[in-house]
This record gives structure tokens, C-alpha cells and sequence, in this order.
């Protein structure tokens, strides 16, 4: 059995996380200058650039899913203890869960609006079954902006944990998804 994750996940994983990061970025920024009332061409590619990336996330999660479920996890070191695999299976499909919903509901929150233009004048295609209805996307954003901080503080904790099996307990468990095996 092999030690690492299939290159494509392990891929999809790194690839995944760097468009997060840039998403928490953009998404502060964007909503910074939405809340100083600074509409202008800089805000609008904010959005537009955070439109494009979130529907990114979300295509490149629907792979994931579909590789996670068609290949074998390689297995972890007889030092983990069992409680901790629970632990970090339970982690893992919150992180799962969190990648999908939030960029759904930022979709579902941009149709409704609607906004869906995207960087270049591409445009987003309309979430079906989704009515235009500003008052609707606007707590559709809501929600959106307050799982993806949830996603924010459950991916640190992730982070941590894996940097923890990295340096601390040198156990093998990060380089499982590492890139560079």
C-alpha cells in the first residue's frame, strides 16, 4: 500500500488551499472597501476576482470529492492513535463539507443578487432554481461570509495539526499529503 496520497489529490489539495488563502484575502479587502463605500474600479475586480476563484474552488472540490472516493487513503503510523484518526476524519469532512457549502452559497448569493460577472466580462452561469431577490442574497452573503470565517478557523486548526505531525511528532503523517514524495 502506498504511503502518500495520489499525486492528483495531493495536487488538488495544495492547489485548493493557495486559492483559499487568496480568497480570505480578497474577501477582506473587498468587503473593507464595500463597508468604506469605496465602489470603484479596484472593488469591483475584487469581487470579480473573488467570484471567479470561489466558483474555481468549488469545480476543483467537486474533483476532489470524486477522487477521495474513487481511491485508498494510504494508511496512518501505528503511532496515531485511533482517537485522533476520529478526530481528524471528523476535521477533514468539515473541511469537505465547509469547501462546498460556502462556495455554493456565494454562487447561490451572487444569482439572486444578481452579479455575475466575473474578471474578463465571463460570467458566471445562474444557480438553478435560485430567483433574483436582493434582499434574499444579501443574507445569503451573511451566511457565506460567516461559514467561510468557520472555514477559516477550522482550516488553522488543520494547519496546526499538521505542522504539529510535522515538526513536533516527525511522524510521517504530513508527508502523506506533502508534494514532494
Amino acid at each position: 500500500m502506498r504511503s502518500t496520497y495520489s499525486l492528483v489529490a495531493r495536487l488538488l489539495h495544495w492547489l485548493i488551499a493557495c486559492l483559499v488563502l487568496i480568497q480570505l484575502v480578497l474577501g477582506v479587502w473587498m468587503i473593507a472597501r464595500s463597508g468604506a463605500n469605496l465602489w470603484d474600479a479596484l472593488t469591483d475586480t475584487l469581487y470579480a476576482w473573488h467570484k471567479l476563484i470561489g466558483f474555481t474552488v468549488l469545480l476543483m472540490m467537486v474533483l476532489r470529492l470524486l477522487v477521495k472516493l474513487s481511491s485508498q487513503r494510504p494508511p496512518y503510523p501505528s503511532s496515531v492513535s485511533a482517537v485522533n484518526i476520529k478526530l481528524a476524519a471528523a476535521v477533514h469532512s468539515l473541511l469537505y463539507l465547509l469547501l462546498l457549502v460556502v462556495p455554493l452559497l456565494g454562487w447561490a448569493g451572487v444569482t439572486a443578487y444578481p452579479a455575475l460577472i466575473t474578471v474578463g466580462g465571463f460570467d458566471l452561469p445562474a444557480m438553478p432554481g435560485i430567483a433574483k431577490d436582493e434582499a434574499f442574497a444579501k443574507q445569503l452573503f451573511q451566511i457565506h461570509g460567516y461559514l467561510a470565517l468557520l472555514l477559516v478557523g477550522i482550516a488553522c486548526a488543520h494547519i496546526a495539526a499538521a505542522l504539529a505531525h510535522l515538526l513536533i511528532k516527525k511522524d510521517g503523517v504530513f508527508q502523506r499529503m506533502w508534494i514532494g514524495r
